[in-house]
């Protein structure tokens, strides 16, 4: 399996978790952080969220016991981490980022990008910029978190 990101939002203590794959994103990401640093917005890779990477690969998800293993998981998360664990960012910060990201590819800046791959890129893109704006709206956070 490759790795992929997935947009998780945050408002008050509400965790959305729910997320669609956007592995173009990440197969992209050096190439769009170019991007970004020359339209002089955040690079993407600054709303990067590694939390449940280093969870899955530290091992404390492979406890023997059932029991200790359901005390483990995190009531608001539903992981075996919480929402402090992870890194936060401006919801608002990303949808600019984002935003920029899907005008300028939009645009055809990024040349030697397949019409399959600009197009995927493309829709993914909007789908996280259509899941920031409210967020970004009322003052929320969100990550991408990078998911093997």
């Amino acid at each position: 399996m490759g790795m992929t990101l997935w947009i998780h939002t945050l408002e008050d203590r509400n965790y959305s978790k729910d997320s669609d794959d956007h592995s173009l994103m990440h197969s992209f990401l050096e190439k769009l952080d170019v991007l970004c640093e020359s339209a002089g917005v955040h690079k993407l890779s600054d709303f990067l969220d590694f939390t449940d990477l280093e969870y899955n690969y530290s091992g404390e998800d492979s406890a023997d016991d059932e029991d200790d293993e359901e005390s483990d998981i995190d009531p608001e998360t539903g992981l075996g981490y919480g929402i402090d664990d992870m890194c936060w960012f401006g919801a608002s910060d990303g949808l600019a980022t984002l935003t920029t990201l899907h005008d300028h590819i939009n645009a055809g800046v990024l040349e030697d990008l397949t019409e399959e791959a600009r197009d995927g890129l493309l829709e993914e893109l909007a789908d996280c910029i259509s899941i920031l704006q409210g967020p970004a709206s009322r003052g929320g956070k969100f990550h991408l978190t990078v998911v093997e």
